[in-house]
């Protein structure tokens, strides 16, 4: 299984929180750069771990890591992900997510693909 970087992700999201800051509105613009540095940090994250929160990522953010991770339709899978949150913390095996994702039968290997590309 190979992983490609995040960092293309992260590129695009610092500019977007540069691009972010030049906004006209000084209300518009602090929400903005904060989500923006919020989705920079977790995509930061992602890039030094190669995991997402499957509890705190959003479902592009998830959706990129999956992605990067090799697994086929990684949108869909994203929305599944976001779809039975809460995980629980400590549960690194991610098994409440693994039996939710076990009712649409996937290839094991992809299973295992989605598993690994997030944390709880």
């Amino acid at each position: 299984m190979s992983r490609r970087p995040v960092v293309p992700v992260v590129a695009a999201l610092l500019a977007l929180s540069v691009a972010a800051c030049g906004s006209s509105s000084k209300a518009s613009s602090a929400t903005t750069t904060t989500a923006a540095v919020s989705a920079t940090s977790t995509t930061a994250a992602a890039a030094t771990s190669g995991k997402v929160s499957a509890n705190d990522a959003t479902r592009d953010e998830i959706a990129a890591a999956l992605t990067a991770a090799g697994v086929p339709n990684a949108n869909r899978w994203a929305g599944e992900v976001v779809e039975y949150r809460p995980y629980d913390k400590t549960d690194t095996n991610l098994t409440k997510l693994r039996d939710n994702l076990a009712k649409y039968n996937p290839d094991p290997a992809v299973l295992e693909e989605i598993i690994g590309a997030l944390h709880p």
